[in-house]
């Protein structure tokens, strides 16, 4: 008499699992819709507010028109389309087997903030003798993971539907493949804000036309990490987390600490030096966000 183990996720609910087992024809249909409601639901009002003479460089506008699109689009999808519902759809943390993937996603930022700034130094783009920084802006970024996980609800909008319905459901069981491709989508995604004036006024077509493709390797770049906390914790809040500390921490305190001596695409260049030692460590080990990880327990099944 044997007692065989049952796999069993570590939070009781393997979303990639549900994901593969979903029919072809409702993860076409589902990932039509998802991408025609985010793609028309941020892109129309940018368009709008441009018009009307706004600009997206202002964070409020930012939240009105588009940060909840995506988390729109995919309720509708789970709700009214495919009507698969939410049991997948990673809302809850799982604190208890999450929180070390919590911890990288909140320190991240920081890490990539500082090997940005070495890049910068061994470029010749900036001198550490450059630095201005007061004592509010030291504190802004000495608070990095708490505001991490204070911006974490405003992200969510964004991973609710980028990370926890489309990448799984792009290109089942290839988490490198689907990775690049849902990265390739979400910065296209991004792709008219440097025309609406996401970057301040003044922003000319080269620069913008730049900004366009710098979206791509920086979006990509991220889904890779945020792939990972999410295929290992079944959560989208560590994505979350990761995202708002990418934008809130390290971006922002490359604009502290460069001032005005590095232009906008040089410090998404920047960034983008700064994420990729986190995602060759994250390739090398093989957590390229596929199956999560399981654990094993006994099961009642008798053989």
């Amino acid at each position: 008499m044997n007692v065989s183990p049952t796999r069993t996720s570590t939070s009781g609910v393997d979303p990639i699992g549900i994901a593969l087992r979903e029919s072809p024809t409702q993860r076409r249909r589902g990932v039509r819709w998802f991408l025609a409601i985010a793609f028309l639901g941020a892109w129309v009002p940018w368009l709008v507010v441009y018009l009307l003479g706004g600009s997206l460089d202002d964070p409020m506008t930012q939240l009105a028109t588009a940060a909840f699109v995506p988390a729109i689009a995919a309720c509708v999808v789970r709700r009214w389309i495919t009507r698969q519902g939410f049991a997948d759809s990673g809302l809850s943390l799982h604190w208890k087997s999450a929180w070390p993937y919590c911890a990288a996603a909140v320190t991240i930022p920081w890490g990539a903030l500082l090997l940005a700034v070495a890049v910068s130094i061994a470029t010749g783009w900036w001198s550490p003798s450059q630095l201005e920084m007061s004592a509010s802006a030291w504190a802004y970024l000495a608070a990095g993971p708490l505001i991490c996980v204070a911006a974490a609800p405003v992200f969510w909008g964004e991973e609710y539907g980028w990370t926890a319905y489309l990448r799984d459901r792009l290109v089942p069981g290839r988490p490198i493949a689907t990775t690049f491709l849902t990265g390739v989508i979400w910065g296209v995604w991004h792709w008219p804000l440097p025309w609406v004036g996401y970057f301040g006024g003044g922003t000319d077509a080269a620069a913008a036309f730049w900004g366009m493709l710098w979206w791509l390797p920086l979006s990509i770049l991220l889904e890779f990490i945020i792939g990972w906390l999410w295929s290992a914790t079944g959560s989208v809040w560590p994505g979350a987390m990761l995202h708002g500390g990418c934008n809130l921490v390290a971006s922002v305190g490359m604009l502290s600490v460069f001032g005005d001596t590095v232009s906008i695409n040089a410090a998404t260049f920047l960034l983008c030096a700064g994420l990729l030692p986190f995602v060759a460590a994250i390739v090398l080990a093989g957590h390229t966000g596929g199956s999560r990880p399981y654990r094993r327990r006994p099961s009642s099944k008798i053989t």
